[in-house]
């Protein structure tokens, strides 16, 4: 049996955006051979969530029991998708480890991948691979080789989901829309991809 397809997303402190990102992911793709962790570029290692977060995920009824960790080269060696929550730990990933280049892009960024060519990356995965293992490696693998055809946004700062921490709550409703919507697309074009639904 192959090993899960392993995601990790990145934030800055990993106490609001991929933690939030993580649990949803998570959530979503639980009857899928997937793996999700997050973690920092400046990681405030051992802390839990920010509250405001960790009510919203308790709210959804989902464990907002959360560890801070700093992101390392093990953790990048071992991801076959890194979703950054902004282009700045994107490029932090590919500094750290310049190899993840080949499988690195912004969550906003692969949703809007997937808006644009989600179907056909989806056929061609099915067709790609015997399990769902396989084709969601082959999923991940056709998503990042289309970012460079992919009509990109009106400004690119619409890659990033803006970072709430210090704001007020409005600031984390914001992000927690942008994160929870990106991940309703993502999880919808996995299962497609895997032959789930």
């Amino acid at each position: 049996m192959t090993a899960p397809v392993a995601l990790l997303v990145l934030c800055t402190g990993n106490i609001c955006r991929s933690p939030l990102a993580e649990v949803l992911l998570r959530d979503r793709l639980a009857d899928l051979p997937v793996v999700v962790t997050s973690a920092g570029t400046r990681a405030v290692v051992g802390e839990p969530m920010a509250p405001h977060v960790s009510v919203a995920v308790a709210a959804a009824g989902l464990d907002p029991a959360h560890v801070a960790a700093q992101v390392t080269v093990e953790h990048l060696a071992g991801a076959d998708l890194v979703l950054g929550l902004a282009r700045e730990h994107r490029r932090a990933a590919i500094e750290l480890h310049p190899r993840v280049v080949r499988q690195a892009m912004t969550l906003l960024e692969l949703a809007r991948v997937v808006g644009q060519h989600g179907d056909v990356i989806a056929d061609e995965a099915r067709s790609a691979a015997p399990d769902a293992e396989g084709r969601l490696r082959e999923a991940v693998r056709l998503a990042v080789a289309e970012r460079g055809s992919t009509v990109p946004p009106s400004a690119p700062d619409l890659d990033d989901v803006p970072d709430p921490w210090g704001r007020d709550e409005r600031a984390y409703d914001a992000a927690h829309l942008l994160v929870g919507t990106a991940v309703e697309s993502v999880s919808r074009w996995l299962h497609r991809s895997a032959g789930s639904r």
